[in-house]
């Protein structure tokens, strides 16, 4: 009777011995082989499928064990337990492992679906154990074997997706992914198309400062403007430098709009301005109002912080030129009455010479090259045609630094010299455009820096700005930028002088060095090609006449050359009609002399003025000089 019943509980024990399998399972997905009231031991496993048999070893702990196992192929699998009281066995099927596949519903995986937001995703790509897809800015990175996600953020939008894996960005650009920390090149449309995807996806984080863009500024926490500050650093962005994009603008305009609602923030956001885009469109009428709100605040310290860095980045910013539009009009009117009073006054005796070569015009006709040398220049003396020829040059050069200053004032304000940095791929692209002057081969070998360290020393070396020399390594040349640049931040970090109100960074061309640069690179390119330069400059001229006035202009100036090659004609000017003409020319009693051209350009401000709906005084004071002096050399006549 024993042992019948201990043959019975044998029999019931090795029943509930199980083998536990599932079912199906994906090809190349793990799978848990489970065995359950087992006993004592070690024991043999044994796996046979389509790819051979794999054999394994199993030790049952607390009358069970838990083994992986991945079938690597398609078809069906018999598992085989060894044990005392008899084999357990158990079958399962190995499926095609699940295609990722985009769907509607988002991301259709083995484990499952991630849902993505609606729009045109690119994709998938298949690497290894990893699936990217992408839209815009944004690509999203996905395991296979669990709902382990990653995002990284392109510079630019994202127009194709291919093995290593890599993204080909607009422009034909390709990257690895992940990304490298590069300088956004994207546009506000691409902006806006990442916002929907952060808000649906919401990646962890810090972000890239530019999709720090899409959020409204009022909600950005100190957190996130300090990572925005950090990333804008790592990007190669300098506060040296301009920037125009509008998500800066947004954030000046939301510290402006939160001053009386939330002060706090307001300044956190107008400091953050300060610290890492410094120069935008109005950016010290806005740190001055910033100055003036934080002392009605009760922060006097804080806002003369605001005030001295006003002082530091104007010296940052390009030369004020607005009132060159009025000393040309000045030179102008000073060039037009020298002229006409030099053709009122030698006018009788010109007409005398002229009167035996068929007259005023009709010597070009007869006699034309005896004409020439009867110009109204051809009377007037050494001292007056070399006053006359330099206010012409002083005019004409005038116009050109008008021209270059508005040409160089669009391309600093405009992609790609208008988003903060000198590394970005467009701006390297421009950059390398430029003449092979010292000028723009130090720009260039600061751009190069980072990624052709070689390349870039040597184009450093044909440059003498502070910044280039700075960044030789040299001590002689550190030396000798700050003597060039005593003030300069980064040079002064550099020899242990102390700080600006950025800190310690690399030496870097401000906005002013940039502009002298380009300065520089339009000159050269009108001493290159005069006509074609002349003709490209942005001067209030319509097109059709600039042709005519370069021609006039060069006309003009050779009539001036020609004249000091004219002998001087011999002819008495009446008393009367000299003292005439004379009284309403002022300066004309010696323009030859300091005080009559000063005179002469007292008078040319005055008349400009009164264009300009001004007072008459600076056109009364010259006149009333003018007479002074008049009646003072009658009265010394004999």
């Amino acid at each position: 009777m024993r042992a019948l019943l201990a043959a019975l509980a044998l029999l019931s024990a090795a029943w509930a011995q199980t083998l536990v399998v599932p079912p199906e399972v994906p090809a190349g997905s793990p799978l848990t082989l489970e065995g359950q009231n087992l006993p004592q031991g070690r024991f043999p496993l044994v796996v046979e499928g389509p790819t051979g048999r794999t054999s394994l070893e199993v030790e049952p702990q607390g009358g069970g064990f838990r083994q992986t196992f991945v079938p690597q192929a398609p078809g069906e699998y018999r598992v085989r337990l060894s044990l005392p009281s008899g084999p357990l066995e158990a079958r399962f099927a190995a499926l095609p492992p699940v295609q990722p596949e985009l769907t509607p519903e988002g991301l259709r995986l083995p484990w499952g679906v991630l849902p993505l937001p609606g729009g045109s995703w690119l994709g998938p790509l298949v690497q290894g154990e990893r699936v990217f897809v992408a839209q815009g800015l944004l690509v999203v990175e996905v395991s296979l074997r669990d709902q382990e996600v990653a995002y990284h953020f392109a510079p630019a939008r994202v127009v194709a997706l291919r093995p290593g894996p890599e993204a080909v960005l607009l422009g034909e650009r390709v990257l690895p992914i992940p990304f490298p920390p590069l300088p956004f090149e994207g546009t506000e449309a691409d902006l806006r198309a990442l916002a929907p995807l952060l808000q649906a996806l919401n990646p962890p984080k810090p972000w890239p400062y530019f999709a720090y863009w899409t959020q409204d500024p009022k909600e950005l926490s100190p957190e996130d403007l300090a990572a925005y500050g950090q990333d804008l650093k790592a990007r190669q962005h300098r506060p040296e430098l301009f920037f125009g994009q509008p998500g800066v603008r947004r954030m000046a305009e939301a510290s402006r709009a939160l001053r009386q609602q939330d002060p706090a923030k307001a300044r956190l956001l107008a400091q953050t301005l300060l610290e890492h885009t410094p120069l935008f469109p109005d950016s010290l009428a806005f740190f001055r109002e910033t100055a003036a709100f934080l002392e009605a605040q009760g922060q006097p310290a804080e806002a003369l912080r605001f005030r001295e860095a006003e002082k530091v980045l104007r010296t940052w910013l390009p030369p004020n030129l607005s009132a060159l539009p009025t000393t040309l009009g000045v030179l102008a009117l000073a060039y037009l009455l020298l002229l006409a009073y030099l053709f009122l006054f030698y006018l009788p005796a010109q007409l005398r010479d002229l009167r035996a070569l068929g007259g005023y015009l009709g010597g070009f006709l007869r006699h034309p090259l005896l004409r020439l040398r009867h110009l109204h220049l051809a009377y007037a003396s050494l001292g007056e045609r070399f006053l006359a020829l330099l206010l012409l040059l002083a005019l004409l050069s005038l116009l050109l630094l008008a021209g270059f200053h508005q040409r160089v004032r669009q391309s600093l304000l405009a992609p790609p010299l208008d988003q903060g940095t000198l590394r970005s791929e467009a701006a390297l692209e421009w950059l390398r455009q430029l003449p092979p002057l010292p000028e723009s081969k130090g720009l260039l070998g600061y751009a190069l820096l980072p990624q052709n360290p070689k390349e870039a020393q040597a184009l450093l070396k044909a440059s003498q700005a502070p910044f280039a020399l700075a960044l030789r390594g040299e001590e002689e040349a550190l030396a000798q930028a700050y003597l060039r640049a005593p003030l300069a931040g980064p040079i002064r970090t550099a020899l242990g002088l102390g700080e600006d109100p950025w800190g310690e960074r690399e030496a870097g061309p401000s906005l002013r060095d940039l502009y002298l640069a380009l300065l520089r690179v339009e000159l050269a390119r009108f001493q290159e090609d005069p006509w074609k330069a002349f003709l490209s400059l942005p001067l209030p001229l319509p097109q059709g006449l600039r042709p005519w006035a370069f021609a006039g202009l060069l006309l003009l100036l050779l009539l001036h050359l020609l004249a000091f090659f004219l002998p001087r004609r011999k002819g008495a000017v009446p008393p009367s009609w000299a003292l005439a003409v004379r009284l309403f020319v002022p300066g004309s009693l010696g323009f030859s002399a300091g005080v009559g051209l000063l005179l002469l350009l007292l008078t040319a401000y005055g008349l400009t003025g009164l264009l300009q709906g001004q007072g008459p005084w600076p056109l009364l004071l010259a006149y009333g000089l003018h007479l002074l002096a008049v009646v003072w050399s009658l009265r010394r006549s004999p």
